[in-house]
């Protein structure tokens, strides 16, 4: 936890992760919800709320779980600015303690990758798990075409931790679209995008994808 807490309370990457809109992949999920009628949502490494505040906005029930309290305290007190609430959890990225089947949609937006390929796939069978039959899927995570790959010191297949890497030393697994697709058999893939964010010479390419539990 201390990395993450860390980071948190660095100014600068609050500022940097406040700039950001939230994903048109997570819109679009809360457009499918409202026509369908589905109403519970989870936002895994919800961070400072980029999309538990968007999702409550839109009226859906929402949790936000991560592994820092200063994010959940930050997350928390821009809900309260925006006069809305979200049920906030204390827990690392491999925890969902609900029911099976008990959300509609679950979010996943640069938080799951942050482990070795193996321990990817069990996070992705407990998501699965925790989704309902039909349930939706946001996942956005990089891909090998980030810049970054191949720095550090590779790990396990795809996975890699750079010790000069902002977030630290902390393991990051690249995924190709054979993996990504390999990873979401079970699901029928409603979009995937492979999206460039530049910043200055360096490209960051992330996968971005919406995907249905069958």
């Amino acid at each position: 936890m201390t990395g993450w807490q860390k980071l948190w309370q660095d100014p600068k990457v609050v500022e940097m992760w406040e700039q950001f809109t939230p994903l048109p992949e997570v819109m679009a999920l809360a457009d499918r919800l409202e026509v369908e009628g589905g109403r519970r949502l989870l936002d895994i490494g919800c961070g400072l709320g980029r999309h538990t505040v968007y999702l409550a906005a839109r009226g859906l029930d929402v949790t936000g779980t991560d592994y820092s309290p200063e994010a959940l305290r930050v997350c928390r007190q821009n809900l309260a600015t925006a006069g809305l609430t979200a049920n906030l959890l204390e827990v690392d990225m491999t925890e969902i303690p609900f029911p099976d089947g008990h959300f509609d949609g679950i979010v996943a937006s640069h938080a799951i990758h942050h482990c070795d390929g193996p321990a990817l796939q069990r996070i992705i069978r407990l998501i699965s798990q925790k989704l309902r039959s039909g349930g939706r899927l946001v996942w956005a995570t990089p891909s090998t075409r980030h810049w970054r790959l191949g720095m550090g010191k590779e790990i396990d297949p795809g996975t890699w931790v750079d010790a000069d890497h902002w977030e630290g030393s902390v393991p990051h697994h690249y995924c190709s679209e054979e993996e990504v697709r390999d990873l979401l058999k079970d699901y029928i893939i409603e979009s995937m995008v492979e999206h460039e964010f530049r910043e200055g010479e360096h490209s960051h390419f992330h996968w971005r994808v919406l995907a249905r539990r069958r």
